[in-house]
């Protein structure tokens, strides 16, 4: 406004100039508006800043937790389902005190794995390095097994089938509520945005757990990619994020989808009993639940979401116990989140072989997705984001951990759940190899 009063006035005072008077006036306004432009893209280029770093300190904020969330660390989980007799013994292991539970020797899966024949290892850690592995034989007809036996659950449940890429964009997983950043980067983000160079030299926190692809004719450039892509660790991620940036049709919804994917986890500083045999890899196969819901019947879904991994365990015929976990086990993007644990009686524990959480706005939020909110008069009123919730219907490695030591017999064959025999090609009995 300043300027075009200036300009105004100019033109006034330059009607009774002669030409080279006016050409004068003229070159000394358009200096001033140089002047001027300059000083607007300086306070855009602050401003800019100013938002970037507004952007990352509120990226760093969690998602709210649910107010029946118990409070603490995985010690205070609830246990709020248990399900299966545990082999009979007379105690129900409700917490870590109750350990001598059977007289009878239970083996461990990967003793079971071995005398099967069905996992190598070493042939794994030859080719792609420790904790990955290969399925053979009656191995790999059980995860196919396990996979047809859960999408067939999941599509007569009304879940539609996908199978997902099995990497996203860097800004994707960020979405997600995963951390695509080792601690070192982002540090040195937080130093660049905030001027904290101390934290750039020292570090921070917690290591990412997400592989990062970098294309070979890229390795010797000293920057990566704006954007770069990494292997996702759950169908979670390129589901929510098929619908990014959609403002979704309200009577579309409740978007229920079953993704098949591979899934990648760096698992950092992971240690002991966990990672013996197949408990705790790096590549894994799995078949994950997506919904996306109005926000009034997220919770609904939640409970949904449960019921369908209860009934699918429970016709496994593995012992389980359902716990709502507390809030230092949430995550970032989850609101409330409950987990299933199995018995697995040669590890003498119970070991988590699913999870399901109610996201709520959190990744709609970040990735764009939204509905119309109902109006009174004719439903178009303006858009707000959906609720994305999760769960696991089948995590292959863990769900034959559980199998393989629940469902052993004393010469080391392992009974096939009823279930799964009709993709087993008539085998009934998994039976050691002869040596």
């Amino acid at each position: 406004q300043q300027q075009q009063q200036e300009k105004t006035q100019g033109d006034v005072d330059a009607s009774g100039l002669d030409e080279s008077g006016r050409a004068a006036v003229m070159a000394d306004l358009r200096g001033r508006a140089s002047i001027v432009k300059a000083s607007i893209q300086g306070l855009e280029l602050q401003l800019g800043s100013i938002e970037s770093r507004l952007r990352y300190e509120a990226a760093k904020l969690p998602n709210l937790s649910h107010p029946d969330t118990p409070l603490g660390d995985e010690s205070h989980a609830r246990t709020v389902h248990l399900n299966g007799n545990l082999h009979n013994t007379p105690k129900v292991p409700l917490d870590e005190t109750n350990s001598a539970l059977s007289d009878v020797d239970f083996k461990d899966h990967y003793d079971l794995a071995l005398g099967l024949g069905i996992v190598d290892m070493e042939a794994g850690a030859r080719v792609a390095g420790s904790r990955f592995h290969y399925w053979r034989g009656a191995g790999a007809l059980l995860e196919l097994a396990l996979v047809q036996y859960a999408m067939t659950r999941a599509v007569a449940a009304g879940f539609v089938p996908h199978i997902t890429p099995d990497v996203a964009r860097s800004s994707v997983v960020d979405a997600c509520g995963f951390r695509p950043r080792s601690g070192a980067e982002d540090a040195l983000l937080d130093s660049q945005i905030n001027g904290d160079s101390a934290a750039a030299v020292h570090g921070s926190g917690e290591a990412s757990q997400t592989y990062r692809v970098v294309p070979v004719a890229e390795e010797s450039h000293k920057e990566t990619a704006a954007d770069p892509l990494c292997l996702v660790a759950t169908a979670e991620i390129p589901l929510v994020a098929m619908r990014q940036q959609q403002i979704l049709d309200r009577h579309s919804l409740p978007i229920a989808m079953a993704g098949l994917s591979h899934c990648f986890r760096a698992e950092a500083g992971a240690r002991g009993r966990d990672t013996r045999g197949i408990y705790r890899l790096h590549q894994f196969t799995k078949v994950e639940l997506v919904t996306l819901a109005l926000p009034e019947n997220s919770q609904a879904e939640l409970t949904r979401l449960v019921d369908f991994q209860k009934s699918l365990y429970a016709d496994l015929g593995l012992t389980f116990r359902l716990l709502q976990m507390p809030t230092y086990e949430l995550g970032a993007s989850a609101y409330q989140k409950f987990d299933i644990e199995a018995w697995m009686p040669g590890r003498r524990a119970w070991g988590e072989i699913s999870s399901a959480s109610n996201c709520t706005d959190y990744q709609a939020r970040r990735l764009g997705i939204r509905v119309r909110a109902e109006s009174a008069k004719d439903g178009s009123g303006s858009p707000v984001f959906v609720h994305t919730l999760n769960a696991t219907a089948v995590a292959v490695p863990r769900i034959v951990v559980a199998m393989l030591e629940s469902f052993q017999r004393p010469d080391g064959s392992v009974a096939v759940p009823h279930v799964l025999r009709p993709w087993m090609m008539g085998m009934d009995v998994l039976v050691p190899e002869r040596r």
